[in-house]
């Protein structure tokens, strides 16, 4: 492959995402289950990685200091992943080849991130799972943010709700049956790594054997400069003030949701005084609690959001929904409130799903930078995700316990809903 990172001239991909074209594109319904297939093995990963297989890794080897050292390693792997996702976009979006500008990144992160995930579950000490962990988030953002592209790139404005709900189904319930999945493997945490490398590679080679990429043109511009290059991850907010609303808007609410469930195995432990086995017990029930609600609300919400021509109500109010949602746990201190807790959040979370990315791809600056721009984007999805963890172990060793880290979970999710608010292009 070749890349070519500034130049003017429009790829046919970046072309068609301008134009309405007909409802029914030929080849939709096998992009949709291509989209599908990677998201869900894509997101098992993130379901089960940092909530059950790595936190019971660390908790193996270092017992004593488990809340601190999976708050290290996350914020370790965060960076990592919040350089990889918009260099992987902004390079996606400059490659040209025979095998197009999406698929090489794509088969490569995802080659690559499986075997770092195989690697993780190898480690028999902080260093190594650090640092395996680091290249597993670096490789998987690099598959992540080229497919985030492919609703921009192949599908009109007036079918990216469906698309949206597609996307956050899938993300939905891979992150949610990885969970579940992953609380299998507690006793046998190298295979469940192993499992779950093996699924993301598989998942990607079906979304690129389903949807073929054509062959990309070299863009006509100016030849590669480092200088321009870096300078364009620069999205000014004065300039695009409602591409920075959505940032911040997305920032908060996954961080927020994320630092109570990547935790989930440690409050079911240390919050209610549960043994590690019943807690390991306990996470794919609520996983299962989550589903049912959350399937619902993402196949009604994003088409439903298509036909009213509006999102921002849709956002709001799945925020609100996660505020009550982690109320629940705070007031009621039991497995009865987890579980309600579970079935609130999966609705609400199925509706954020549903709508957020449709809204993301009509706030980006430029269509011929989407996968970059998306990238950029998608560092407020995937950094506060890798982020959680650290933030829960400052809440909770600092501030003052679990209680403090729902309250502060409860802020963030309604910041995060005020943050959409001021978008103007958007209803």
């Amino acid at each position: 492959m070749t890349t070519t990172p500034t130049g003017s001239g429009s790829s046919p991909v970046a072309t068609a995402v301008r134009t309405d074209g007909p409802s029914r594109a030929p080849g939709e319904r096998r992009l949709l289950a291509g989209l599908m297939a990677n998201s869900v093995a894509l997101y098992a990963v993130y379901g089960a990685v940092p909530s059950v297989l790595l936190a019971n890794l660390v908790a193996d080897v270092a017992p004593g200091s488990k809340s601190t050292s999976l708050g290290v390693i996350s914020a370790v792997g965060a960076f990592g992943a919040m350089l990889a996702n918009p260099i992987a976009g902004a390079l996606s979006d400059r490659t040209h080849g025979r095998f197009g500008r999406r698929a090489p990144w794509m088969a490569g992160g995802a080659l690559l991130g499986g075997l770092s995930l195989v690697a993780v579950g190898a480690g028999n000490s902080l260093l190594w799972i650090g640092v395996a962990w680091t290249l597993a988030q670096i490789f998987l953002n690099g598959l992540q943010a080229p497919l985030t592209a492919v609703i921009p790139d192949r599908t009109p404005e007036h079918r990216r709700g469906l698309f949206s709900s597609a996307a956050g189904l899938a993300q939905m319930v891979g992150a949610t049956a990885g969970t579940a999945v992953a609380a299998g493997f507690a006793h046998a945490l190298g295979l469940g790594f192993t499992v779950f490398g093996v699924l993301v590679i598989a998942g990607t080679a079906v979304f690129l054997l389903l949807n073929r990429e054509p062959g990309a043109a070299a863009p006509q511009g100016e030849p590669f400069r480092w200088k321009p290059f870096l300078a364009g991850f620069w999205v000014s907010p004065r300039r695009h003030p409602d591409f920075a609303w959505a940032f911040l808007g997305r920032f908060l609410l996954i961080l927020g949701y994320y630092c109570v469930f990547s935790y989930q195995l440690y409050v079911l432990d240390d919050y209610l005084g549960l043994t590690r086995d019943r807690a390991n017990a306990l996470v794919p029930l609520l996983s299962a609690a989550m589903l049912p609600g959350m399937i619902v609300m993402i196949v009604v919400s994003g088409p439903w959001s298509d036909r009213v021509g509006r999102r921002k109500p849709f956002v709001v109010a799945a925020s609100l929904g996660m505020a009550v949602a982690l109320l629940l746990p705070l007031v009621l201190r039991s497995e009865a409130s987890m579980f309600a807790y579970a079935v609130v959040s999966g609705c609400a979370f199925g509706m954020y799903m549903a709508v957020d990315t449709a809204l993301m791809t009509q706030v980006l600056p430029r269509p011929d930078d989407a996968a970059k721009d998306m990238g950029v984007l998608n560092i407020a999805n995937a950094l506060p995700q890798a982020l959680a963890p650290a933030v829960a172990a400052v809440v909770i060793g600092v501030v003052g316990g679990y209680g403090a880290l729902f309250a502060t979970a409860i802020a963030l999710v309604v910041l995060g809903a005020a943050g959409v608010l001021p978008i103007r292009t958007l209803r």
